[in-house]
């Protein structure tokens, strides 16, 4: 199943149904799993690994009984997630402008405000996007937000605003510039793989902001649609920037591989 998704990072793909298997980057690819600790009440321990291979990037972490897969491919801006949940399989894919949606045996192109209404319907009982939901809830305010944890997050903003919060990723865009903004003018002084990294991810919330500001606000699934697409662009263009983190840390740490 890891080999499938990887190679359909630009293409609709075709995993639902199937739940067999576990995520993880090409053998001969640098890769880096951290563990991470967070307080959400009660202990709960996030695992996160992530890896390039050419152009693509990918990222696979667990949490609870939830398992987030995700492949960006950097040249194409255009980037695939899986959820994976108590048998729920759900799938997330945007290429050329176009999310598309898959779940339970059906594939819905999110292309108009219709589809988007016709959506709802096909992620009613989605555990996979219930749990997305809860785990971004549990997660943002304690994450240190960043490059790997924004990764992960990102996606799990998303998905949380195709479920019907669409102000998910720009809550989200908000923490990290409000996290980090007492650094920013010291990192540009100094630049590094951080530095980059958090000055593209803060014109990129620059840019979702002008375009969630410039949608329509009817209260109908017009003005919806219209924020949906500015959270895509928004997500291609973070992962953009973390595939370029990445890519910068591999030749100065060597990305050990480490496996789960």
């Amino acid at each position: 199943m890891a080999r499938n998704l990887w190679k359909a990072a630009a293409v609709v793909v075709v995993l639902v149904g199937s739940t067999q298997g576990s995520y993880a980057g090409p053998a001969d690819v640098c890769e880096r799993t951290d563990a991470v600790s967070v307080s959400t009440g009660q202990q709960e321990d996030l695992r996160i690994s992530y890896g390039i291979e050419g152009k693509r990037a990918w990222l696979a972490a667990t949490y609870k009984q939830l398992s987030v897969n995700k492949v960006t491919n950097h040249e194409e801006r255009s980037f695939v997630i899986e959820l994976v949940h108590d048998g729920d399989v759900l799938l997330v894919s945007y290429n050329s402008g176009a999310v598309v949606v898959s779940r339970a045996g059906r594939t819905l192109p999110v292309t108009s405000p219709t589809a988007l209404q016709k959506l709802q319907h096909l992620l009613a009982g989605s555990t996979a996007a219930f749990a997305a939901r809860t785990m971004l809830s549990e997660l943002e305010g304690e994450s240190d937000l960043k490059a790997p944890a924004m990764s992960l997050l990102s996606s799990l903003a998303f998905v949380s605003s195709l479920a019907g919060d669409l102000n998910a990723p720009k809550r989200l865009a908000d923490r990290f510039v409000e996290k980090h903004r007492g650094i920013f003018r010291q990192v540009r002084a100094d630049p590094s793989c951080w530095s980059n990294y958090s000055t593209e991810s803060t014109r990129a919330w620059e840019d979702l902001q002008n375009c969630m500001n410039e949608a329509e606000d009817d209260g109908f699934f017009s003005g919806a649609y219209q924020r949906l697409a500015c959270n895509a662009v928004w997500v291609a263009r973070s992962e953009s920037a973390w595939f370029e983190y990445i890519k910068c840390l591999s030749p100065l740490t060597g990305v050990p591989k480490i496996g789960l």
